[in-house]
């Protein structure tokens, strides 16, 4: 089975972006960095009364509000800070092996994947796992990297469950 598609920078950035969301240690980071650093936010008010003449009331209000917005748009904010990073990092150079047509080819040793200026083989074990989102199929060749395959690239649903059929026998195997 051959599939070819276009890999473009949001495809780039969507894997990105779902590989940290289903990453442990990057869960737990963002854990503390929503939960335990804004603590700071609710200490503060017991640090300033001592120092300034506005009352312990005011303080605390405004840092639980300060705590609360924090604690509910942490996770959004991180998204899209992420995803402009990346759009920056990818926009400084040309990218031409990391973007552009590719065609991904599945055959009984494994997957070869062809662009215009490379082209890479693996087997079958040497594929760690395969993971789906809501627009694309991941075939990670390392903890931290894989294929990138938008299901676009299927020309209907009956296909795309053909190749992760394929795929699903040849890496549980």
């Amino acid at each position: 089975m051959e599939i070819k598609y276009q890999l473009t920078k949001d495809d780039y950035i969507d894997f990105n972006l779902y590989h940290m969301e289903h990453s442990a240690s990057f869960k737990r980071s963002i854990f503390i960095q929503r939960y335990i650093v804004s603590l700071i936010f609710l200490i503060m008010p017991f640090a300033l009364k001592s120092s300034t003449d506005i009352p312990f009331w005011y303080w605390l209000t405004i840092c639980s509000i300060v705590y609360l917005v924090w604690v509910i748009f942490y996770n959004r904010y991180m998204r899209w800070n992420t995803a402009r990073r990346l759009s920056k990092m990818v926009d400084e150079g040309k990218n031409k092996d990391m973007l552009g047509e590719r065609s991904l080819k599945v055959f009984e040793e494994g997957i070869m994947q062809t662009n215009e200026l490379n082209e890479s083989k693996v087997a079958w074990k040497s594929i760690e796992r395969i993971a789906e989102s809501k627009s694309h199929i991941f075939i990670y060749t390392s903890a931290v990297s894989s294929y990138i395959v938008p299901l676009r690239a299927f020309d209907d649903k009956e296909q795309k469950e053909e190749f992760l059929r394929i795929l699903k026998t040849h890496v549980q195997a």
